[in-house]
C-alpha cells in the first residue's frame, strides 16, 4: 500500500492563511523553525504521523494539493518565492555606499572650510565638490552595471517544476510556489525550496553548495525520530532550496520560500559589514598620511606667513590654500577612473567585476584559495583502468562492467556514465559478449552497489555486481584468478586489500566487480533480491579519477612564477585531493616542508589545534585542506590575513560564503549558489585558474598606474608646499595666489587622467604589490625636496636677476607669481615620464601614446596661458619676461637630470621605485 494512502482522506475544517498569517505565526512557520528548540519540529517527526490527518491539517496542506484560490492567497501573504540575489541591486543604496569613500569626505571636509571662511571661496569650493562627484558617478556607474550584469545572469535561467494542484499537475516557475505546494522532484531538478519528503523512490539529492561533498546524499520518506542536535544536512527526510536531484523521484511539501528559506538565512547572515580589504586599509592608510601631512604643514605655513606679512587673517586664507594644495582634487576620480579601466579589461577576459576595490586587490594577492571540482579538475569521474585482484589489466572485469553499466542506463550514476565512455588505448569501444536483461538492481547509498541479472544466449543467468570495496567483498566467498574460480584464500584477501590501499592512497576510487551464476528458478522469483547478493566470485577492481583540468598545471605555474601561493580548500577526502594536488605540482610526496610542518591537513586535524600559534603555523606551511567546514575556510583565510598576506577565495558554494566574503577578493563563478555570488568581488563567466592568471596581471596593471599617480601627484604636492614654506620664509609676499595654486593643481592632474591607459614596465608586474605607506611617505618625502630645489631657482631668479623683493610694484609681484606658475606647471608635468618608470625614459620605457599627448597638451596650455590677456584679471597673470623662456628651458633640463640622478640612488639604496 502507497504511504499516501495513510494521508488523511477527510479534509477538515481549514482556517484562512491570511487571517493566520496576519494574526501571528502560521500554523506552518511553527513546525518549520529550522534549527530551533522547538518542542516538535517537521523533521523530528516519525513518517507514519506525518502523514496521520494531525500533522497535515497543522501545516494545512492536502495531498491533493492546494487550490488555485489558496495558492494565490499564500503568495500575496508570503511573496515570490526569490531570494535577494535574485532582484535587481538598489541604485539609490548603491549610491548612498560608494559616496564615504575616505578620498571624497577628505575633499568634502576642505570644500566646507573654503565655503564657511569669510570670504567664502566658491571657486574652490566647487572645484572640490565637481571632483567628488566624478570620482562618485564613476564608482557608482560601474559597481550598478555589475550587478545589472549579475542580476541578468541569475534570471536568465528560468526554473518550473511540476506542482499537484488540486484542479491538475501541471508545471510551474519556482517564484510562485508557496509553503504547503505538493511538489514532484525529478532527476536534473533543482530543489525549489526547503521541503519535508513524503514519499521517495531512490532519490539522490546532490548537498555539495552547503557541505563541499561531491557525493550525492539518500533522501528518503523517514527521519532519525526526535533527533535534532545533528546537523541539518545529515536529516534524511530534509531537501534544502538550490540543492538538486541527480537520481530519484519524489513527492515533497515545501515547508518554507523565498526570505524564509535557510539559504536566504544565510544570505542575511553574510549582510553584516566586512572588513577592510587590502585596497580599503591601503586608502585609509594614504588618508590618515594625508591628513598628518596637513596638520603638520598647514599650522608651520599660517604661523610663518603671518609672521613675515604681518596679515594673520591673509595669512589663515593662503594656509587653508596650501591644505587644498597638498590633497590631489581629482585622486578618487582618476583612482576610480583607473579601477574601472581594470573592471572593462576583465570583462574581456569573460569576468564580472562586482566591486572596484578587488581589481586591484588582485594585483595584491600573494595567495589564492581554491576549491578543487571544476577549479583544478575537470569535475567528471574517469575511469582509468579495469584490474584483476593482483593488480594486473583484465579486460574481461572491464567487459562484466560494461554490461553492468549499460543496463543501468540513464538511472545509473556518473560512475556507471565513466564506465560506459571507457576506450580501449586503439580508441575502441569495449565488446561484449552477447546477453539479455533480466532485472537491474539500482544503486543505493545505504548499500552502495548496484547490482543486474543477465541471461546469456545458452540460457545461463549470471548476477553482475560492482560497488565500494568493503560492501561488495563481504559478499563474497570466491575469486577469480588466472586457474580459474576458486575459494578465496588468505593471500588473495592480503594481496586484494594491499592493492585496494595502495590505490586510495594514490587518490583513486575504487569499485570491486563480482559475479554469481545462478539458475533459471532463482531469476523467475522477484522476492529476495538481497540473497542473491551472497557468496559471490570477486573478478577484480575498475579505478576511477576526476582528472585535472588541462591548463591546471600551467596556471598554477604561473601564478607561482607571479608570486601568488596556490592553497586548495576541499570538501573532499584527503586521498584525492592529494592525487589531484600531486599531479598538478602543488604537493610534493613527502609529509613535510623543510620540517615546518604538513603539506595536506583534514578539518579534524584542524579542529585538534586549539593554540592558536599552532594553527597560523600549520595554515601557512600547509598547501591542501580535505574535509574541511565552512567556518575552518574563514579561519584559513583570517589566518592568513593576519600574516599579511593578501587573500583571495575562489568558491561557487554556500560552505564557501564566509570565507569569500573575508578574503581580500572573492571570486565566484556564473553557476555558484546565489549567496556565494552575493559574497564575491567578482565573478568568473568560466571556471578555472586561466582566467585568474590573466586577472592577475590586469590587477597589477590597475596598482601600478594607480600607485604612479599618487606618488607623482602627492611628491609633487609636497614639493609645492615645501616650496611655499621656504618662500613665505624669505619672501614678503605669497609666491602664487590660492587661485593660481589651484589652477595648477587642476591642470596637473587633469594631464593625469590617461594614467590608466599607460603602460606598465614587465619588472613591475612579476610579484605582487600591495600599499605600502611608508614606503610611499619615504618617497614623498625624498622626491618633494628635489622639485624644490629648482623651485628655489626660479625664487632666486626673481629676487636676483629680476629684482623682485618688496610688494611696492604689484605688477612686479604678478610677474614673479606667473613665473613660478610657468616653472612650477611645465616641470611637474613633464617629470611625470621620468617618475612613471624606474627605467630611463624615453629610451627603455616610454609612456602611452595617450600619457604622451595628455602631458603634452597641458603643458602646451599651461605656457599659453599667462598670454591670453582674459585670464590676466581671473588668475591675476600678467605676461612673463622674454628672457626667462630660455631661463625656463634650462630649469626644465636641469630638473630631468637631477630626478634621473635622485632615481638612481634611491632605487640602489631602497631595492625599489613605484
Amino acid at each position: 500500500m502507497s504511504v499516501f494512502s495513510n494521508l488523511m482522506t477527510s479534509r477538515g475544517a481549514k482556517k484562512n492563511y491570511s487571517s493566520s498569517v496576519s494574526s501571528g505565526l502560521t500554523p506552518l512557520q511553527n513546525a518549520t523553525v529550522f534549527g530551533a528548540r522547538t518542542s516538535r519540529p517537521a523533521w523530528s517527526i516519525p513518517p507514519e504521523h506525518a502523514m496521520e490527518n494531525t500533522f497535515l491539517d497543522h501545516l494545512q496542506v492536502e495531498l491533493e494539493g492546494l487550490s488555485g484560490e489558496e495558492a494565490e492567497s499564500r503568495l500575496r501573504v508570503k511573496g515570490p518565492n526569490t531570494l535577494r540575489s535574485q532582484k535587481p541591486p538598489s541604485w539609490f543604496i548603491l549610491l548612498l555606499k560608494v559616496i564615504p569613500n575616505p578620498f571624497n569626505i577628505l575633499l568634502i571636509f576642505l570644500a566646507i572650510i573654503n565655503a564657511a571662511i569669510p570670504p567664502p571661496d566658491w571657486t574652490g569650493f566647487t572645484v572640490l565638490m565637481v571632483m567628488v562627484a566624478v570620482s562618485v558617478i564613476v564608482r557608482f556607474w560601474q559597481e550598478y552595471r555589475s550587478g545589472l550584469a549579475v542580476f541578468r545572469l541569475q534570471m536568465s535561467i528560468k526554473t518550473a517544476v511540476r506542482v499537484r494542484r488540486r484542479e491538475a499537475e501541471t508545471y510551474m516557475p519556482t517564484s510562485e510556489l508557496v509553503p504547503g505546494d505538493i511538489v514532484l522532484l525529478s532527476p536534473g531538478d533543482v530543489v525549489p525550496a526547503d521541503c519535508m519528503v513524503l514519499e521517495a523512490s531512490f532519490l539522490r539529492i546532490s548537498q555539495s553548495q552547503w557541505t563541499g561533498e561531491s557525493a550525492p546524499v539518500s533522501k528518503l520518506a523517514s527521519s532519525a525520530g526526535d533527533k535534532t542536535d545533528g546537523p541539518l544536512f545529515d536529516l534524511s527526510n530534509i531537501c534544502f532550496m538550490g540543492t538538486g536531484v541527480v537520481s530519484g523521484n519524489a513527492t515533497v511539501v515545501i515547508l518554507r520560500t523565498g526570505s524564509d528559506a535557510l539559504i536566504a538565512a544565510m544570505s542575511k547572515a553574510l549582510q553584516k559589514s566586512r572588513g577592510l580589504n587590502a585596497f580599503q586599509r591601503g586608502i585609509q592608510n594614504v588618508t590618515w598620511m594625508l591628513i598628518g601631512f596637513m596638520g603638520v604643514m598647514v599650522p608651520i605655513v599660517l604661523v610663518v606667513s603671518a609672521k613675515t606679512t604681518g596679515n594673520w587673517e591673509q595669512a589663515a586664507l593662503f594656509s587653508i590654500s596650501v591644505a587644498v594644495g597638498i590633497v590631489p582634487e581629482m585622486l578618487p576620480a582618476i583612482v576610480n577612473a583607473n579601477l574601472a579601466r581594470g573592471a572593462y579589461l576583465l570583462s574581456k577576459k569573460k569576468a564580472i567585476v562586482r566591486r572596484l576595490d578587488s581589481v586591484q586587490n588582485l594585483g595584491a594577492m600573494t595567495v589564492l584559495c581554491s576549491d578543487k571540482t571544476g577549479t583544478l579538475t575537470k569535475d567528471e569521474i574517469t575511469m582509468r583502468e579495469a584490474l584483476d585482484w593482483s593488480g594486473n589489466v583484465e579486460i574481461e572485469v572491464l567487459k562484466l562492467a560494461v554490461i553492468e553499466a549499460t543496463i543501468q542506463g540513464n538511472g545509473g550514476n556518473n560512475m556507471d556514465t565513466a564506465i560506459r565512455n571507457f576506450r580501449l588505448s586503439n580508441g575502441e569501444e569495449v565488446q561484449t559478449t552477447k546477453y539479455e536483461k533480466a532485472t537491474a538492481i539500482p544503486f543505493d547509498f545505504e548499500r552502495r552497489r548496484s547490482a543486474c541479472i543477465v541471461r546469456g544466449v545458452a540460457g545461463g543467468a549470471m548476477l553482475i555486481c560492482k560497488g565500494a570495496f568493503e560492501e561488495v567483498y563481504s559478499r563474497c566467498s570466491k575469486i577469480q584468478t588466472e586457474k580459474g574460480e576458486s575459494a578465496m584464500a588468505g593471500h588473495h584477501r592480503t594481496i586484494l586489500k594491499q592493492q585496494v590501499k595502495s590505490l586510495n592512497g594514490q587518490g583513486y576510487r575504487v569499485l570491486l566487480v563480482a559475479t554469481k551464476q545462478l539458475i533459471k528458478a532463482q531469476v523467475d522469483d522477484e522476492d529476495g533480491f538481497e540473497d542473491f547478493e551472497t557468496e559471490m566470485t570477486i573478478h577484480g577492481l575498475l579505478t576511477f579519477v576526476d582528472p585535472p583540468k588541462p591548463d591546471a598545471a600551467e596556471s598554477i605555474s604561473q601564478l607561482k612564477s607571479l608570486g601568488v601561493d596556490v592553497k586548495v580548500l576541499t570538501g573532499d577526502n584527503l586521498a584525492v585531493a592529494l592525487n589531484v594536488c600531486r599531479a598538478l605540482g602543488l604537493v610534493q610526496r613527502h609529509d613535510t616542508i623543510d620540517g615546518d610542518g604538513p603539506e595536506a591537513m583534514t578539518g579534524a586535524e584542524l579542529a585538534n589545534l586549539v593554540d592558536e600559534e599552532d594553527f597560523d603555523t600549520a595554515v601557512k606551511s600547509c598547501k591542501v585542506f580535505a574535509k574541511v567546514s565552512p567556518d575552518q575556510k574563514e579561519s584559513i583565510v583570517a589566518s592568513l590575513k593576519k600574516q599579511g598576506h593578501a587573500v583571495g577565495m575562489l568558491g561557487d558554494g554556500m560552505n564557501d560564503c564566509l570565507a569569500l566574503r573575508k578574503a581580500d577578493v572573492g571570486i565566484s563563478v556564473d553557476s555558484a549558489a546565489g549567496a556565494a555570488k552575493d559574497c564575491a568581488d567578482f565573478i568568473l563567466t568560466e571556471k578555472g585558474l586561466a582566467i585568474i592568471v590573466e586577472s592577475v596581471t590586469i590587477g597589477r596593471v590597475t596598482h601600478a598606474n594607480s600607485i604612479k599617480y599618487i606618488k607623482m601627484v602627492l611628491s609633487s604636492n609636497f614639493g609645492n608646499v615645501f616650496s611655499i614654506l621656504a618662500a613665505s620664509a624669505w619672501l614678503p609676499f605669497t609666491p602664487m595666489t590660492n587661485l593660481q595654486i589651484l589652477a595648477q593643481n587642476l591642470l596637473y592632474d587633469i594631464s593625469q587622467i590617461a594614467i590608466p591607459w599607460d603602460r606598465v614596465d614587465p619588472e613591475f608586474l612579476e610579484s605582487p604589490k600591495t600599499w605600502q605607506p611608508w614606503d610611499l611617505l619615504r618617497f614623498v618625502i625624498v622626491l618633494g625636496p628635489t622639485s624644490s630645489v629648482i623651485d628655489v631657482c626660479t625664487f632666486l631668479l626673481g629676487w636676483f636677476y629680476y629684482g623682485i623683493r618688496t610688494t611696492e610694484d604689484p605688477y612686479a609681484v604678478s610677474q614673479f607669481q606667473t613665473h613660478w606658475f610657468l616653472q612650477g606647471l611645465l616641470t611637474q608635468t613633464l617629470i611625470v615620464h621620468l617618475l612613471r618608470t624606474a627605467k630611463i625614459p624615453f629610451v627603455q620605457s616610454r609612456s602611452s601614446i595617450h600619457l604622451g599627448l595628455s602631458t603634452m597638451a597641458i603643458m602646451v596650455i599651461g605656457f599659453v596661458l599667462p598670454w591670453i590677456p582674459a585670464f590676466h584679471s581671473a588668475l591675476s597673470f600678467v605676461n612673463p619676461k622674454g628672457t626667462y623662456i630660455g631661463f625656463l628651458f634650462a630649469e626644465l633640463v636641469a630638473y630631468c637630470i637631477e630626478v634621473q640622478l635622485v632615481k638612481m640612488v634611491y632605487i640602489k639604496l631602497f631595492k625599489v621605485w613605484l
